[in-house]
């Protein structure tokens, strides 16, 4: 009996050591795999059908084209949308967003939605401009919280916020449950240079939403072009799987996002071969 109880105990430990170890986060394609990329396809159905076959778990949102028919061909063929980019600006001293901004938001009620902001504020000083957008994005933020859904500062380089530093120090002073940040790979790489990521992600983890990656170079990043910096997932010698061990060992449960601007690739081609990577991931993950 107590041989039984102690293989019962046994498999219980691995059992609850394997369902520890599943890396089963939403890992999504960003607009730009099916706007930027040689053949992709021209129209919303067929874009949305392409993410699905493959196994993606949605297709971002890019409000700048069309969001409601976007979202429809998307419903159509049972897609998500996990994130939406967009830009926020300082204008006149009046921050300004899409028009349609709050109407998408309201046909995006309880559908999980993650707003991806991306700031400029062309020659406002920073404490201005900081004042400004945090001002702005509470205010969003209220409106969308009822809606449940999220916003998050989008580091991007040329941008207004550049470093995970500055998106980190938004979040904070704008104390809202709903406003996180977004790590994102490429522009870090670019802005701030390969040394230090790790500290730079565990730091920001408790206020992470989303996590852009893709393959990318290792070395003098701020000197390479994007060329290296925005490669398929699995190219590059920079490790992107260890970014994604590292955030998911310490609890990381939001959305991974798959960077793919301007990738010389057919779209096909290089999104499947991301989303192997990614099932490997799963996979190397898993047994770990």
């Amino acid at each position: 009996m107590r041989k039984i109880l102690r293989v019962v105990f046994l498999l219980a430990l691995v059992s609850c050591k394997s369902e520890d170890k599943r890396l089963d986060n939403v890992f999504y394609a960003f607009n730009n795999c099916v706007r930027t990329l040689p053949n992709a396809p021209d129209d919303f159905r067929a874009q949305a059908n392409l993410v699905k076959e493959l196994g993606y778990d949605g297709l971002a949102g890019h409000v700048e084209d069309n969001y409601f028919e976007l979202r429809a061909a998307m419903d159509e063929v049972g897609l998500e949308m996990p994130e939406m980019y967009i830009g926020m600006y300082v204008v006149e001293g009046k921050v300004q967003y899409h028009e349609k901004l709050k109407e998408i938001l309201l046909d995006s009620k309880d559908r999980d939605l993650l707003v991806a902001l991306h700031l400029h504020a062309d020659g406002v000083s920073r404490p201005d401009a900081d004042s400004l957008f945090m001002e702005g994005i509470a205010d969003l933020a209220e409106f969308a919280a009822p809606l449940n859904i999220k916003l998050a500062i989008y580091p991007h380089v040329d941008f207004y916020c550049e470093e995970m530093s500055h998106a980190l120090d938004l979040v904070k002073k704008i104390k809202k449950d709903n406003v996180g940040a977004i790590f994102n790979l490429c522009h870090l790489l670019k802005v701030e240079g390969e040394a230090g990521w790790r500290e730079k992600a565990l730091e920001a983890l408790p206020h992470l939403f989303m996590v852009s990656i893709n393959g990318a170079d290792g070395g003098d990043t701020q000197q390479m072009g994007w060329d290296r910096l925005i490669q398929p997932l699995g190219e590059g010698t920079f490790d992107t799987y260890e970014l994604v061990k590292v955030l998911k060992d310490e609890g990381y449960a939001g959305k991974f996002g798959l960077q793919c601007y301007n990738i010389p690739q057919d779209c096909e081609t290089a999104l499947t071969q991301s989303m192997n990577t990614w099932k490997h991931y799963q996979e190397r993950y898993a047994a770990e």
